[in-house]
């Protein structure tokens, strides 16, 4: 049975605390989770994010929570109970709470178009179910891309799911509009922020004897962009935070 992984990161100093004068902030990450093959591992998988979220609930230090995708198995069915059950299941956190897509949700169900209908009806804009003061930016072409600064630090959330490529025209339009929506943010938050988080679903590739290969070619322009583009427009530390792998793994395939 495939876990997900639930972990809490703590930017710059170390002491759990939020919005403190030294700069520091605690958020939480998950994904891949509620998954399960069977009917008894989804039931399984199911309490497991259910104890998850009554978890962070007890961390009041938490700014918020973040879950980067793959809300069940790689198969069917695509329909509204499964949406349902998790959006019901999420909305317990006391934390604001962000999603993005996963491919098991979207683009590798039967019917692409309805699945997208499903999550926009459930997910979009999920983080306002609780009054905040993080200030969320959208993308107005995308509006499940978004940013924010919370103490000096850059969060950016992009729908860039693995799987399926079913349709290559959206995806690299998809792609595209999110190179343009991180470009926007690093060239608008250069001088007033000191570091930048990035959340994906999808895992874009790995370094190969010093060369990066992509799991999906479309891939390309936003992870060159963050190769070198950020050289320029954001020479600052970035952690690119994913899903879809189901193990921590911490690595650097760039400069």
């Amino acid at each position: 049975m495939a876990l997900g992984l639930s972990c809490l990161l703590i930017l710059t100093g170390c002491d759990q605390q939020k919005d403190t004068s030294d700069g520091t902030l605690t958020f939480a990450v998950m994904g891949d989770v509620p998954y399960g093959l069977t009917p008894e591992e989804m039931k399984a998988e199911d309490e497991i994010l259910k104890v998850q979220i009554q978890e962070l609930n007890q961390n009041k230090d938490l700014a918020f929570v973040m879950h980067v995708g793959d809300i069940k198995k790689g198969a069917p069915p695509c329909n509204t109970a499964v949406f349902e059950k998790v959006d019901n299941i999420l909305r317990a956190s006391t934390h604001p709470l962000f999603i993005i897509p996963g491919d098991n949700e979207w683009n590798d169900c039967t019917d692409p178009a309805e699945a997208w209908k499903l999550w926009e009806q459930h997910f979009m804009r999920f983080d306002e179910h609780w009054p905040n003061q993080l200030g969320v930016e959208r993308q107005p072409e995308r509006e499940e891309n978004f940013a924010f600064t919370q103490e000096g630090i850059l969060f950016a959330g992009l729908n860039m799911v693995g799987g399926r490529v079913h349709d290559w025209q959206e995806w690299e339009t998809r792609i595209g509009q999110d190179r343009r929506w991180l470009e926007t943010q690093f060239k608008a938050h250069a001088s007033d922020t000191r570091a930048a988080v990035i959340f994906v679903h999808a895992n874009p590739g790995k370094l190969v004897e010093g060369k990066f290969e992509y799991n999906i070619h479309a891939f390309r322009p936003l992870i060159e962009y963050l190769d070198t583009g950020t050289q320029t427009d954001y020479p600052k530390p970035i952690l690119f935070i994913h899903g879809d792998g189901h193990k921590w793994i911490e690595d650097h395939p760039f400069p």
